[in-house]
């Protein structure tokens, strides 16, 4: 596995690293909050229903909230599923070179068999946890278009990697975690 950081003189900043299942879990968990308090009671409305529904049909409350938790904990693992597939989806694209600089092709993403671009009017924010930085979609759906983990850079790569997203890019989540 190759992980190193490179760091050109001026506004641009280079990443070569690996994606992994847990780099997959952080971005989900990261989108999901940038949904806020609406976007996580529209995740419950199914459960919900499920448990409604089940309530209804059998006329048992025990039921139907055991309805309802199995269906919570259905989405907490699908996520680790969602993860665990992107992550072995993505293992034979193999290590990964982005550039991320004040350019207007602003993030060159160039995988062992592919290179691709995005300008700055493509994202739509991005969110930042304790492990990296997860680049958004515009909204309504704010999917992730990649996550560039903390791992590849170093504490001041890393301020600069955030000062140049936080130019271009309108930040979701609040503030950045503490190290």
């Amino acid at each position: 596995m190759t992980e190193g950081r490179r760091v050109a003189a001026g506004a641009v900043v280079e990443l070569r690293y690996e994606l992994r299942q847990p780099d997959w879990s952080d971005a989900f968990h990261a989108r999901g909050r940038v949904r806020g308090i609406k976007g996580r009671l529209q995740g419950l409305l199914l459960p919900v229903l499920f448990a409604v529904t089940v309530w209804l049909l059998v006329d048992n409350v025990l039921a139907a909230g055991s309805a309802f938790l199995g269906s919570l904990l259905g989405l907490v693992v699908r996520t680790g599923v969602l993860a665990a597939r992107h992550a072995k989806m993505c293992a034979p694209l193999g290590p990964w070179t982005v550039t991320v600089g004040d350019s207007d092709d602003a993030v060159r993403f160039a995988g062992t068999h592919m290179e691709t671009r995005r300008g700055w009017r493509s994202l739509g924010g991005y969110v930042e946890t304790a492990a990296g930085f997860v680049l958004l979609t515009p909204a309504p759906y704010l999917l992730v278009v990649h996550y560039l983990p903390k791992r590849a850079i170093g504490r001041g790569d890393t301020d600069r990697l955030r000062g140049i997203l936080d130019r271009h890019l309108p930040r979701h989540g609040g503030r950045p975690p503490r190290h």
